[in-house]
C-alpha cells in the first residue's frame, strides 16, 4: 500500500511539472527514482574513511578474495557489485564500456595500477552468482571518506546520494573524527537504513573494545539524532562478528526491503521536488512581470552573478592562504622534532662510543650502525606520524573551509534571487571534498643514509683509537646529515601532498559558479522565450502555474 501511494505521489508530481514546461532536470530526477521502485533496488554502499577495512569486509561477505586490499589505500573508483553470471564491466566517463576478466579488474578499481583514475573509470560493475545479491541487492564497494586521491571521497559522497542503506565502516585504530562526521550528517539526507560496524577488534583488548563501543556509540547517537544504536564488533580479517552483521543485514533484506527502497525513495524524492518547486516559482514570478522590467531584471541579474567571480577569487586566496599557514605549522614541527631527534641521537652515540672506545674497529662500527638500526628509523617515524597528525587535522580543516565557501556561494545566489524577484530560492545541495593524486600514507627510509658509511680498509690499518674516532666522527656525521635529509624529505611530502589536494580547487569553485549562474540564466531566458511564444493569455498561465505550484507545495507537506 505504502509502495503504492508512493508511486502515485510520484506520478502525479511527474505529470504535474510536465505541464509547466520548465523542470525538465527535475522531472529526470524523478523518473530514475519511479524507476528504482518499479525494479525493486536496494543499493547498500559499504562507507567509511580510508583503511577502515571496507574492501576486506565485502569480500568476507561474499566470501571471496575478489576485491583487491593493500597496506595502503587501494580502492580509487567505486565497484557495483549485483547478482548474475561472473562477470566484470569497467565503465569508463567516456560512457564507453568493457568487458574484463576478474583477475585484471585490479587494473582499474586500484590507485597503484590506476594512479589518480587516469584511466578515466567512472565505475565498476561486478556481477557475482552469491545469494546475498539476489532479489535486486546491490553492494558498492566506495573509496575512503578523507582520502586524499583525486576522486575518491568525491566517488564515496556521490553514492551516499544513491544509497538506500548504508554500511559505515569504523575501526578501532582511529576515532571518529570530523570528516566522518561530516559525511554522516550529510547521509542521513539520502539513505535510509544505516548499519555501524567497527572493525579491527582483533587489534586491541575487550576492556579497550569495550571503552571504544561506548564512545562511539555515544558520538554516533549525536551525530544520528537518535537515543541508541546498534553497533557490530567484527574483524574483517579473522570473521569474528561478521555472521552476526550478515544476518542482521539479511533479515532486514528479507522482511524490509521494500519498506527501505520507500523510505529512501521518500527522503531523496522530498530533497527534488523542493529543488523543483523553487524553479517553478522563480518561472511563475518572473513570468507575471512585464516583458520590459523582465529584461531589466535579466541584466541586472547578470550583473549580480558576475560579482560570483570576485567571490570565487576570494575564496580561493583565502584557502591558499591557509594551506600556506599549515605548510608552516608542519614545517616548524618537523624542524623542532628534528633537533630533538639529532640531540637524542647525539647523546646516545656518544655513550656508545664512550663504552666501547677500546672496542675493535669493526666491532665499534657494529655497535654504531645497530644503535641507527634501533633508534633512528623509529624517531623518524615517530616524527612522521606526528607531522600526520597535523597534516590530517589541517585537512579536515580545509574541506570544512572549501563547503563553507561553496555554502557562501548558494547563499548569495538565495539573496539575489530574493532581491530581484521576492522568493526563496532553494538549490541542490553538494558536498565538495578537496582531492590530490597523493595520500597521508608515508614511508620513512627504513635503512637511513647513515648506515651507508664508506669505510675504506685503510680506517681499520690504523690505531685502535684513531680509527674508533675517526669512525664515531664519521657516524656522528652521516646521522646528521641522514636526519636533515629525512626531514626535508617529509617536508616535500607533505607539501606535495596538501597542494596537490587543492590544485582543483579553483576549478571546482569556478565550476560550481559557472553551474549556478546558467541555471539561473537558462531560467530567466526561457521565461522571455516563453513570454513571446505562448499562446495561452498572461492570466490564464499565471492561473495555472500558481495552481500547479499550490499542489506541489501540498504534496511536499504531506511527505
Amino acid at each position: 500500500m505504502i509502495k503504492k501511494n508512493m508511486m502515485t505521489t510520484i506520478n502525479d508530481v511527474t505529470a504535474l511539472l510536465q505541464v509547466t514546461g520548465v523542470c525538465e532536470e527535475d522531472i529526470r530526477k524523478i523518473e530514475n527514482l519511479k524507476t528504482k521502485i518499479a525494479n525493486r533496488e536496494l543499493v547498500i554502499s559499504v562507507i567509511g574513511q580510508f583503511k577502515r577495512g571496507k574492501t576486506s569486509f565485502i569480500n568476507g561477505v561474499l566470501e571471496a578474495a575478489v576485491l583487491p586490499v593493500g597496506i595502503i589505500p587501494v580502492t580509487s573508483v567505486a565497484t557495483k557489485i549485483s547478482y548474475g553470471e561472473e562477470l566484470a564491466e569497467v565503465h569508463f566517463k567516456t560512457g564507453e564500456s568493457q568487458t574484463v576478466a576478474l583477475e585484471q579488474l585490479v587494473g582499474y578499481i586500484a590507485e597503484q595500477q590506476n594512479p589518480n583514475n587516469q584511466k578515466g573509470v567512472s565505475f565498476v560493475n561486478l556481477f557475482l552468482p552469491d545469494d546475498f545479491l539476489k532479489d535486486g541487492i546491490t553492494l558498492v564497494d566506495t573509496p575512503g571518506v578523507g582520502s586524499i586521491h583525486q576522486n575518491n571521497t568525491d566517488e564515496a559522497y556521490a553514492f551516499m546520494k544513491d544509497s538506500d542503506a548504508i554500511i559505515f565502516m569504523l575501526s578501532v585504530d582511529s576515532p571518529i573524527n570530523e570528516i566522518e562526521r561530516e559525511f554522516l550528517v550529510e547521509a542521513r539526507n539520502y539513505a535510509a537504513k544505516f548499519y555501524f560496524a567497527i572493525n579491527k577488534i582483533d587489534t586491541i583488548s575487550p576492556a579497550d573494545l569495550e571503552a571504544y563501543l561506548g564512545y562511539c556509540h555515544d558520538i554516533l547517537c549525536e551525530i544520528m539524532a537518535v537515543d541508541t544504536i546498534e553497533l557490530f564488533a567484527i574483524s574483517a580479517k579473522t570473521k569474528v562478528g561478521m555472521a552476526e552483521l550478515f544476518a542482521k543485514i539479511s533479515e532486514d533484506i528479507k522482511v524490509s526491503a521494500d519498506q527501505i527502497i520507500i523510505e529512501s525513495v521518500q527522503i531523496k524524492f522530498r530533497e527534488v521536488l523542493g529543488v523543483a518547486l523553487s524553479h517553478l516559482e522563480l518561472y511563475r514570478r518572473a513570468y507575471g512581470m512585464p516583458l520590459k522590467n523582465l529584461e531589466e531584471k535579466r541584466r541586472e541579474l547578470e550583473e549580480k552573478l558576475g560579482s560570483l567571480d570576485q567571490i570565487t577569487k576570494d575564496a580561493t586566496f583565502y584557502l591558499l592562504r591557509h594551506i600556506d599557514e599549515l605548510l608552516e605549522q608542519i614545517r616548524t614541527e618537523l624542524q623542532d622534532g628534528s633537533a630533538g631527534i639529532r640531540e637524542k641521537l647525539t647523546v646516545a652515540m656518544a655513550a656508545a662510543y664512550e663504552k666501547n672506545r677500546e672496542a675493535k674497529p669493526k666491532e665499534l662500527e657494529n655497535v654504531l650502525m645497530t644503535l641507527l638500526e634501533n633508534q633512528l628509523s623509529a624517531q623518524l617515524n615517530d616524527l612522521s606520524e606526528r607531522g600526520l597528525t597535523s597534516l590530517s587535522s589541517g585537512y579536515e580543516d580545509l574541506v570544512e573551509l572549501l563547503n563553507q565557501k561553496i555554502d557562501d556561494l548558494k547563499a548569495f545566489l538565495s539573496k539575489v534571487v530574493a532581491e530581484l524577484f521576492g522568493i526563496n530560492y532553494q538549490v541542490d545541495t553538494t558536498v565538495h571534498t578537496l582531492s590530490s593524486r597523493d595520500d597521508f600514507y608515508v614511508k620513512v627510509n627504513q635503512k637511513p643514509a647513515a648506515f651507508l658509511v664508506d669505510m675504506n680498509d685503510l680506517v681499520y690499518l690504523m690505531p685502535r683509537g684513531y680509527a674508533n674516532k675517526k669512525i664515531y666522527t664519521r657516524y656522528l656525521s652521516k646521522m646528521q646529515t641522514d636526519v636533515e635529509h629525512n626531514i626535508n624529505n617529509m617536508i616535500y611530502n607533505y607539501q606535495y601532498k596538501i597542494r596537490e589536494s587543492v590544485r582543483d580547487f579553483k576549478a571546482v569553485l569556478e565550476r560550481e559558479s559557472t553551474t549556478l549562474k546558467q541555471e539561473l540564466s537558462e531560467l530567466v531566458n526561457r521565461v522571455i522565450t516563453d513570454k513571446e511564444d505562448t499562446s495561452k493569455q498572461l492570466g490564464d498561465r499565471i492561473k495555472e502555474l500558481d495552481a500547479i505550484s499550490q499542489q506541489l507545495t501540498f504534496m511536499l507537506l504531506e511527505l
